[in-house]
């Protein structure tokens, strides 16, 4: 048997749009889908493994280039729901993840040393060495960054705020001033038709059930979840325009790099294969034309920021990845028994 020889069909009446935030499209509701970084714990290319494709993943700490680029993302898609706090002193590096892992607890209740330990042990902050003098420092520099933060959660604002340590959070205005300042940049999220104006959507989700049948007569459900930076989409000109920012703590003509590195292809053929049933469903369109961008910002001084087209070779490349993965899935679970639960990790996928 060919893994070419198992069918994969997308069932048109599960398909849907929907918004839902970060927090509920990495939650435990939908950890059962399978998304493009899950299929990158498959991928032997990059060291993946059938176990860990369905074990989830796991957390992976503090990830200072996943924060910067989560607040990149925010500010520039979604500025009517976000917004940068003021400086507040935020500790910087891990203890500041301790520190927002901490702030609930701060609210509530005086924090014991127990708690310090649970979150360092998370953060991989001096994991297994909080020491008494050690839980003391940490109370103490974090302090006036909770009674800081404390002081205004009454403010009377409907967006919800960043909080960031000095240093990242300077760099997070410069990213976003490139991206905001950048016409080519600009243009592509907020565009503007002849006649009238495209659809144009900011972190959408799409969920879609695959139903794969393999030669042994197995059938069953794979679960599709991808939630996507901006797309617009023009009738007039029949066009899908599909974009995705992204942050690169190098000059921006290393992105190229980043692609082969991270597998960008995949996610982006993922996206179109995606956007296109939404398309003819929801939107009435057949055959759309498919334009891809990267929008890239350096994290580092200039803060230079650029698109850069994605070209059909990847495109079809990335599709060609993503198709196999699929069906390595579904090989796995047709024939070595493994399984989609639901909720295979209470981490995120």
């Amino acid at each position: 048997m060919k893994l070419s020889d198992i069918k994969l069909r997308p069932l048109l009446d599960t398909l849907r749009l929907e918004k839902i935030s970060d927090a509920v499209y990495f939650s435990e509701q939908y950890s059962g889908y399978v998304s493009n970084s899950r299929l990158g714990l498959l991928n032997p290319r990059q060291e993946g493994t059938p176990e860990k494709f369905f074990a989830g993943f796991k957390p992976v700490g503090y990830a200072p280039a996943l924060e910067m680029g989560s607040a990149v993302h925010e500010l520039v898609l979604q500025p009517e729901s976000f917004e940068l706090a003021e400086d507040l002193g935020k500790p910087t590096a891990k203890l500041g993840a301790v520190a927002d892992e901490l702030y609930p607890v701060f609210l509530e209740r005086d924090i014991k040393k127990e708690d310090v330990v649970n979150a360092s042990d998370k953060i991989d902050y001096y994991k297994g060495k909080i020491t008494d003098d050690r839980f003391n420092e940490v109370i103490t520099k974090c302090t006036p960054y909770w009674e800081a933060r404390q002081k205004q959660e009454f403010d009377l604002t409907s967006k919800e705020r960043i909080f960031l340590d000095t240093k990242t959070r300077e760099v997070v205005i410069s990213c976003v001033d490139a991206l905001n300042n950048n016409k080519s940049v600009q243009n592509l999220l907020h565009p503007m038709g002849l006649t009238e104006d495209p659809i144009s959507e900011n972190e959408q989700a799409i969920l879609l059930d695959v139903e794969a049948e393999c030669p042994n007569g197995k059938k069953f459900i794979i679960r599709l979840k991808s939630k996507i930076d901006n797309y617009t989409i023009d009738k007039e000109t029949n066009t899908i325009t599909v974009n995705d920012v992204k942050t690169i703590g190098k000059i921006v003509s290393e992105i190229d790099n980043n692609i082969d590195k991270f597998h960008y292809s995949r996610e982006f053929a993922m996206y179109i294969y995606l956007l296109k049933l939404c398309a003819e469903k929801f939107y009435g369109l057949k055959d759309p034309k498919i334009k891809a961008n990267y929008l890239v910002v350096s994290t580092i001084p200039n803060f230079y920021s650029k698109v850069r087209p994605v070209p059909y070779r990847e495109v079809k490349e990335g599709f060609h990845e993503f198709k196999t993965l699929l069906r390595y899935v579904a090989y796995l679970i047709g024939y070595k028994d493994f399984t989609l639960d639901e909720r295979p990790s209470k981490y995120q996928l």
